[in-house]
């Protein structure tokens, strides 16, 4: 009760129908999370018998490049090699510089590695509200809801690179080296972060963008002492292989993202790539030119919802991101409409409709995956028509730029 009766909470975190919408979010989740439980603790000690999980692919990639095979973990045929019937349709499409990370992973056995990928990823998912300011209630609460299940079930990078990202568009000014070496490592899966550097241009970071690009170039350096450059050929090479293309075209059921909306209404691949690059470049110029009178927390929510539109794919294990973009938009713009209320809480919750209509109506999965991109950009819509009503009032309010954080 003390939680609930804060004013802060009722009136700070976009208002009470948008927290209910999340309690009754978190609850679902968790509901859903302990009837999944069986794979998430089944912890085979060999590759050969993993369960469906990206993980899989990044252990795949290390016992490659543990044994001198590195150059061709782009090549599917002898990448699934060492893989089961079960995980046949995974392939390898992070960048070469993210090779050095998944390195070590084969040093150890593949269940030591998944026990750690757990924990790693519920401490991401409870760091993500703690970095932006918010209380243990309210990041327990977040950890619940922001897609937890997909997270844990499939295992993926996704989390780990938006808490990087969240720490260092937060400390971009504040910590430059930290925030700007986390960049760096997040460019090992880099379509989350597509408009934060032109974010921090327009903020003025240049010394966070000075070591995001050192740590890069370190990175990269790293990979060719390490692996030679056979690998980057290799990766560049695969680019124009029928399967690469073919997963780049495909719309696929879990993909909320603008490709496979437009994928969804059948538009030719050409013009649907045109379109998604002309997205991503007006969201690059949105975020350049975010006003300066805003609120630190607000352009900072602004262009982490703006990333969520115009990434080139976007999995419902991605949700943290869109979830992080509302947590700042609740704590710049208090006491949201009813209706941007409901509308936020609707959207919030998807990826826990995803999983009821998994198991009650599986053939609605595409259509819902369109729908969740129209909600998410009704939102961004919602929050922008409020932020131009309330032009003249708060949201002119001098910024702490975080750094009670």
């Amino acid at each position: 009760m003390p939680f609930w009766e804060s004013r802060a909470i009722k009136t700070g975190f976009g208002g009470p129908v948008f927290l209910w919408l999340l309690i009754i979010t978190a609850f679902g989740t968790l509901v859903c999370l302990f009837n999944t439980r069986a794979p998430l603790l089944y912890l085979p000690s060999s590759l050969k018998d993993a369960r469906v999980e990206d993980m899989a692919a990044f252990y795949r990639a290390s016992e490659m490049s543990n044994y001198d095979a590195v150059s061709y973990v782009y090549d599917p045929g002898l990448f699934r090699d060492g893989l089961s019937e079960r995980l046949s349709d995974l392939i390898f499409l992070n960048p070469p510089h993210a090779m050095p990370v998944f390195h070590v992973f084969a040093w150890f056995d593949f269940a030591t590695v998944k026990i750690a990928f757990i924990c790693l990823t519920l401490i991401a998912l409870f760091a993500i509200p703690r970095m932006a300011g918010q209380t243990f209630a309210l990041s327990a609460l977040f950890a619940a809801s922001a897609a937890p299940v997909q997270i844990l079930l499939r295992l993926n990078l996704s989390v780990f690179v938006i808490a990087l990202i969240v720490f260092a568009t937060v400390h971009a000014k504040s910590r430059p080296v930290l925030s700007g070496l986390a960049l760096s490592v997040a460019t090992i899966k880099p379509q989350y972060g597509l408009l934060i550097p032109f974010f921090l241009a327009g903020i003025g970071a240049w010394r966070c963008i000075a070591w995001a690009t050192l740590g890069t170039l370190f990175m990269v350096l790293l990979t060719l002492i390490m692996f030679g450059p056979g690998l980057f050929a290799s990766y560049l090479a695969s680019f124009s292989t029928p399967l690469y293309q073919a997963y780049a075209l495909t719309a696929l059921q879990w993909d909320t993202s603008f490709r496979s909306f437009l994928g969804r209404l059948d538009v030719a691949a050409d013009l649907r790539t045109a379109l998604v690059l002309a997205a991503i470049l007006a969201g690059a110029i949105c975020a350049f030119r975010l006003p300066r009178t805003w609120p630190y927390e607000l352009r900072l929510g602004t262009v982490l919802l703006l990333g969520v539109l115009v990434a080139p794919s976007f999995m419902y294990y991605s949700w943290p991101l869109f979830a992080a973009g509302v947590l700042f938009m609740a704590r710049a713009l208090p006491d949201w409409p009813v209706e941007l209320q409901f509308l936020a809480g609707l959207t919030w919750m998807q990826p826990l409709i995803y999983m009821l209509l998994l198991s009650l109506v599986p053939p609605s999965l595409t259509a819902h995956a369109a729908a969740v991109f129209v909600l998410t950009a009704l939102l961004v819509t919602g929050f922008f028509l409020l932020i131009r009503r309330r032009a003249s009032g708060p949201v002119q309010r001098d910024s702490e730029v975080l750094q009670r954080v």
